[in-house]
């Protein structure tokens, strides 16, 4: 009988002591965080030299190392500035890393004052850090992406898609951590280990190398570090995978099975957030994708908006979708504001209702979110931050790093290293593996191995998918009222080109109609805010865009493979801007059997089944 979710509630907090000299301690488990006779140290012996880095890494393109117990990062630090030093060009490090009580940005800046020869990379580590927020969450240092699993170590493992190549088990003392060094603990890095993976740690406890002899690994004794007499050093034999061949996966799209080696750049369909985000992950990765639209500009499509809204969508549960929407917010954020300044940071929302007030209580006790991405505000507060007199007193939630951007300067920017064709893709064809995009006259536009739908309302004239569409209406203009900050209340309001944009009417409608701008749904933008305020609007002309958004009966986007080579994101809704930049990176990742930014059991409940 399944069990009711608990609560989303945020990570506990690591208890942390700094009384002792040379190290913090954890007062919950009542060990130490690094050797007292030099951390660095400490990782370039057990970890790094343990798991014979750099010269493992230096035939390889992509190399992933999966550790429990992120800490202060410290091990991280070092396998960074340790591959920057030492890896090929061009080549690609993916560390993953758990950790079940991650530190408060003020801790971990704390920590990095021991290093100062570090803070290039702890600097960038900070301005990224997610806090203490349950899931997985992704962040690029260039060509070294950190993936945090901020969960339980034999739920992260079991959440973990990726084949590791190299190991660092630094959880605490197996006496006082022993659900880190459990057998099943021991099974899963089987499980997950790429051939010839090593392992390095700092106990020889007996039971550890029992546990992990049994689950296939190759044990011995090595000096110790320090005080410690010994450390363990294990490796996985290449034969106990049988005859997969995860090696070659984990060079991405440089895999042995011919069938799927990439000769043609990837085809996006499409002018949106979507495909613009799945370009971002291919540029990243020095591959230039195709490109495929009928706008010349990109701002056609329901993503050319003048503005956008990038807000957390909070839900009270503890699923595998909650936790991904936290996860995709807090990228999502990172990704816009490191490429354009965003037209504003930070956003009201005012409860509509007594209903929905009492539901910002519960998500303020439970604090998905740490106080720095959300707080409550008061009726006065909201007056005071909106600048703005309401009469009606209900209360708000403030989201100081929400944003405001350009969606078009975005997707230009995204997408203005592709390839472009400028024409309309009709039909979709498959011979010999190779996918064929042609127009309407039957011409073929282009042909590659992998082919990426994300056409928007026209998504149907390529795939049989089960969608919706809803038709949606915003305006703006110069008026005599205008908030300081973007406002949600049932519609939203948020300045602009010195007036105000005021958004979005919502109607259901037949594919890919009714995209014309009607006066009746200016009108009720107005209506709505002028509600809210209690006061007319003046105003002498407005305009007006509307567009279809491609929705789902459930409410969450598809973003999954079809069939081999053939991938589609659609169903966006209204939060695409939000969610759009991870799942751009997970199929990516998926096409180039690279490690991923989600959990396993995110993709098996939440990404639709085609």
């Amino acid at each position: 009988m399944p069990t009711s979710p608990k609560p989303l509630c945020a990570t506990l907090a690591p208890d942390l002591d700094w009384s002792r000299a040379g190290t913090p301690a954890s007062t919950r488990y009542d060990d130490i965080y690094f050797s007292v006779d030099g951390g660095l140290e400490e990782t370039n012996a057990v970890f790094l030299q343990g798991c014979g880095l750099p010269e493992r890494w230096q035939d390889r393109d992509i190399f992933t190392i999966g550790e429990l117990g992120f800490g202060s990062g410290l091990n991280f630090f070092a396998a960074w500035d340790l591959w920057q030093k030492t890896a090929p060009q061009n080549a690609r490090l993916y560390f993953n890393s758990v950790e079940a009580y991650p530190w408060t940005r003020a801790d971990l800046h704390r920590a990095f004052s021991e290093w100062p020869h570090l803070e290039p990379y702890t600097k960038q580590l900070l301005t990224q850090w997610p806090g203490q927020v349950k899931g997985l969450h992704r962040l690029h240092f260039g060509n070294v992406t950190l993936t945090l699993f901020h969960m339980h170590a034999e739920a992260a493992l079991s959440a973990m898609d990726a084949k590791v190549d190299a190991w660092f088990l630094d959880g605490f003392s197996p006496s006082k951590n022993p659900e880190m060094w459990s057998e099943n603990i021991f099974q899963s890095l089987a499980e997950k280990s790429a051939p010839n993976a090593q392992i390095g740690t700092f106990t020889v406890a007996g039971h550890v190398r029992r546990g992990l002899a049994e689950a296939g690994f190759n044990v011995e004794k090595k000096p110790g570090f320090g005080r410690k007499r010994e450390r363990l050093q294990a490796s996985f034999p290449t034969n106990n995978h049988g005859a997969q061949n995860h090696e070659a996966k984990n060079h991405g799209a440089q895999s042995q099975d011919t069938s799927k080696t990439q000769t043609h750049p990837p085809i996006l369909i499409g002018g949106g957030i979507a495909s613009a985000s799945i370009a971002k992950g291919f540029l990243r990765r020095g591959i230039t994708p195709i490109l495929i639209d009928p706008d010349p500009d990109l701002s056609a499509a329901a993503s050319g908006n003048p503005a956008a809204l990038v807000m957390p969508r909070l839900d009270l549960q503890d699923r595998p979708e909650s936790r991904f929407f936290l996860s995709a917010y807090l990228y999502a954020l990172t990704q816009y504001q490191t490429t354009l300044p965003p037209l504003h940071k930070g956003i009201t929302h005012i409860a509509k209702s007594d209903d929905e007030q009492k539901r910002f209580h519960k998500l303020l006790a439970q604090q998905p979110l740490p106080s720095e991405h959300m707080r409550a505000l008061s009726p006065s507060q909201i007056q005071d931050m909106t600048g703005l007199s309401l009469p009606c007193p209900r209360e708000g939630l403030h989201f100081p790093n929400a944003l405001l951007i350009d969606p078009k300067a975005i997707i230009l920017a995204w997408t203005e290293s592709c390839t472009r064709i400028v024409q309309t893709a009709s039909s979709l064809t498959k011979t010999n593996g190779l996918w064929s995009v042609y127009n309407k006259n039957g011409e073929i536009l282009a042909q590659s191995e992998t082919v990426f739908v994300c056409a928007g309302a026209n998504v149907l004239d390529l795939l049989p998918l089960s969608v919706r569409f809803t038709r949606g209406q915003i305006c703006w203009g110069k008026t005599d009222i205008t908030p300081l900050t973007p406002l949600i209340y049932g519609g939203y309001a948020a300045p602009y080109a010195d007036g105000i944009l005021l958004g979005a009417t919502h109607a259901h409608v037949q594919a890919g109609q009714d995209s014309k701008t009607k006066d009746t749904d200016t009108a009720e933008n107005i209506e709505q805010f002028s509600v809210l305020i209690n006061k007319t609007i003046t105003e002498t002309t407005w305009s007006a865009r509307a567009s279809v958004r491609v929705t789902t009966k459930d409410t969450l986007p598809i973003s999954s493979k079809i069939e081999d080579g053939l991938y589609v994101m659609t169903g966006l809704g209204s939060r695409g801007f939000m969610m759009a930049p991870l799942l751009g990176e997970a199929l990516v990742c998926n096409a180039l059997d690279e490690p991923a930014p989600l959990c396993k059991n995110t993709s098996n409940r939440f990404i639709h089944k085609q």
